[in-house]
């Protein structure tokens, strides 16, 4: 993974490169799927790397709105749309191509495009989470969760599972009201639960720190208070997340049944990424020096 991420030109310096290192994307990938084959598990790897580094550099840890923000987002929709590069790609385009174009080899025809339709929600929902920022008031908790849903990229990842499975979930199936249901719920426990764990570096970023703990902090709650708030919801998520799998896997198929085993491998792979392996959460990635800055404005 880091050598194709270095190949693409994803690294704008060592430091950068060593901070990639220490985030660990790839043990994530292994984690939340262990029985993937390896070449999807690899082109997944690499999508994860791709994707968290464009999406720090001009979405969330940015310091002032530029103007290479919105063509940023606007290429990685133009690469999935019209299979291309632009006559001038910018940062992170050619790898967004490699990583599609692997993975409409190695995925059946339906479930890229489902892929695809979570990464071009996370595209555009990036201009609400902008404006979220530039507003400069909390948003309201509902309008957070609502623009957090999609901000995650939880629901690309949670596409990848059936496949890496080798159990392709048929639409009607996934269609389901409890199958959505348990997405969801999978979607709000990782985001909420980043949220969680990336307070301490929000906090310290120049514009975009809203999240879950600080939304509610702004409500003239204590700190302390607005943590207890947001383990509170990702219990009762969690509980209502087993009591439903429990129930839905009474009657399901082969693939159902994979597809929820998936949706469990997911979270537990997750949460043994943030415990033993990622140090992306760190005080480290704090700190982001001048050349990563100068790079998201100006290219």
């Amino acid at each position: 993974m880091l050598d194709w991420a270095q190949a693409h030109g994803l690294f704008l310096n060592e430091e950068h490169r060593r901070r990639t290192v220490r985030a660990r994307f790839a043990w994530l990938a292994a984690r939340c799927y262990p029985h993937a084959e390896r070449r999807l598990l690899q082109a997944i790897a690499d999508y994860i790397a791709c994707f968290f580094l464009i999406d720090d550099l001009f979405v969330d840890r940015v310091d002032r709105i530029s103007a290479s923000t919105v063509p940023q987002l606007t290429a990685m929709l133009d690469v999935m749309d019209l299979h291309c590069l632009s006559e001038k790609p910018v940062y992170g385009e050619t790898a967004w191509l490699d990583v599609c174009e692997r993975l409409r080899q190695l995925l059946p025809a339906e479930h890229f495009e489902r892929f695809a339709h979570g990464m071009r929600l996370w595209a555009t929902v990036a201009g609400l989470q902008i404006l979220n920022h530039l507003n400069g008031q909390p948003p309201a908790m509902q309008t957070y969760i609502t623009v957090r849903r999609y901000m995650g990229g939880v629901y690309p990842t949670l596409d990848l599972i059936d496949p890496a499975n080798a159990a392709p979930l048929p639409a009607a199936v996934l269609s389901r009201p409890e199958v959505q249901q348990l997405r969801l719920q999978v979607n709000n426990i990782v985001c909420w639960s980043n949220d969680t764990h990336s307070v301490d570096v929000e906090m310290k970023q120049p514009g975009q720190f809203w999240n879950m703990v600080t939304v509610y902090a702004a409500q003239e709650r204590s700190l302390q208070h607005a943590f207890d708030y947001a383990a509170a919801r990702i219990r009762t998520e969690i509980d209502q997340f087993l009591v439903l799998a429990a129930a839905t896997e009474q009657n399901a198929d082969h693939c159902l049944h994979t597809y929820i085993a998936g949706l469990k491998d997911w979270l537990r792979g997750y949460f043994d990424w943030l415990e033993h392996d990622t140090q992306r959460y760190s005080p480290q990635f704090a700190e982001k020096d001048a050349d990563d800055r100068a790079f998201a404005h100006l290219v």
